[in-house]
């Protein structure tokens, strides 16, 4: 038996069996007494009503029902499609990601490497460039002896061209040759 046979079955014994628990339970409480049958017609009423009621409750609940399975029905149609390029986009993106951790890691070995090097190749160049000051260092001060040393050259010849020069243009004095007397050739 369904529900709402079960309900109506229920109502209808209410309503014309004076000895039911309705009918007990209003005398009991001494409302009314259960003599006239206008008072079963208007239980009966009422109950049909209610059953009116119960069954267009249950057939809208039911419609509705019916209705939100369609809306997620149509819900889930439309938005597989959507979780499936959604889940492709997220691999791809994974895929992605991956590589660029690998790329990342590369580059990143790569410029440790190449800092490495620069710094090595920094190192033997301020020594070189050391090496190169001292070599200059030492050129200086050889250049500066040598400087010194012919500045003193020219000095000294110098002072040698001014005494040459001095004594060319003092003539000395000329020894006059001593008269001959032919008396002196006698002796």
């Amino acid at each position: 038996m369904t529900f709402v046979s079960a309900l109506s079955a229920r109502l209808l014994q209410a309503a014309t069996l004076p000895d039911t628990i309705i009918a007990r339970t209003i005398s009991e409480r001494g409302l009314f007494e259960w003599t006239s049958g206008v008072l079963q017609i208007v239980v009966l009423c009422l109950g049909i009503g209610v059953l009116i009621a119960t069954i267009l409750l249950i057939l809208s609940t039911r419609a509705a029902v019916h209705k939100f399975n369609e809306t997620v029905d149509r819900l889930t149609r439309d938005t597989k499609p959507l979780l499936a390029s959604a889940s492709a986009m997220v691999g791809d993106a994974r895929e992605v990601v991956a590589m660029l951790r690998t790329d990342v890691e590369r580059v990143t070995g790569a410029a440790e490497a190449l800092s490495e090097q620069l710094l090595d190749a920094a190192d033997r160049t301020a020594r070189r460039v050391d090496d190169v000051n001292a070599v200059l260092d030492v050129l200086q001060d050889e250049l500066e002896d040598t400087a010194l040393s012919a500045v003193s050259a020219v000095r000294g010849v110098r002072v040698g061209a001014g005494e040459l020069t001095n004594g060319l243009s003092h003539p000395r004095p000329r020894r006059t040759p001593a008269p001959v007397d032919a008396d002196d050739d006698d002796d």
